[in-house]
């Protein structure tokens, strides 16, 4: 399972995720997972749902995003490779859920950042616009989480440390094995990338985001 929450602000992007992945039909987890993946200065990634289709095309991505600061380019390019691996998915495990989103995140030809969702509700061929978001699996989670954010955050407020804690506390409170209490986030402003770690306590740091794309 994977909790995911973000929002856009008028010059930047905030995505937070719990940190932990678990193995199919087994008890196995690992609880240091960053499902928020920057692919260049300039864009970055987040996902929800089946770690295989997403982990198969992302390595291509990244080479590509290297090339390419577009956002629009980078944008076009995955949604082919990610139908491709959901496809390839579906053929290899046809009695498998196959539930997936991602979500983009960039500066766009305006100078202004843009966030897009997609899911394997439509193979990926219909992005989506978001300003304020969050995203469970299992769905089951999604209106406690949603009753938390609209209750818990004024979406008003323009401090990084606030959606921080408020984001982290509402990862946190969901109660499943599936989803660790420790989160991982990125930040993506004009002035370049920080990332955010979480601890259960609620504890960060945020420090300049150190690429290896």
């Amino acid at each position: 399972m994977t909790a995911l929450i973000g929002k856009k602000f008028k010059d930047s992007v905030l995505i937070m995720a719990d940190k932990r992945i678990t193995y199919r039909e087994t008890t196995r987890f690992n609880d240091d997972e960053k499902k928020i993946i920057a692919l260049n200065h300039n864009v970055i990634f987040a996902y929800a749902g089946v770690k295989n289709i997403i982990d198969l095309p992302l390595e291509e991505l990244k080479t590509f995003s290297n090339k390419s600061n577009s956002f629009e380019e980078i944008k076009t390019y995955a949604q082919g490779l990610f139908a491709a691996s959901l496809q390839l998915f579906k053929k290899l495990n046809p009695d498998q859920d196959y539930a997936t989103v991602y979500i983009l995140a960039g500066f766009s030809a305006d100078g202004l950042p843009r966030v897009t969702y997609f899911s394997s509700d439509n193979d990926f061929q219909k992005g989506n616009l978001l300003e304020f978001f969050y995203k469970t699996f299992p769905t089951s989670e999604m209106e406690h989480l949603r009753e938390f954010l609209i209750n818990e955050v004024d979406v008003n407020k323009n401090s990084l440390k606030y959606y921080i804690r408020k984001f982290s506390a509402a990862i946190r409170q969901i109660n499943s094995g599936k989803v660790s209490k420790n989160a991982y986030s990125i930040f993506l402003s004009k002035k370049g990338l920080q990332e955010i770690d979480i601890n259960q306590h609620g504890k960060f740091t945020i420090v300049p985001f150190n690429p290896n794309y």
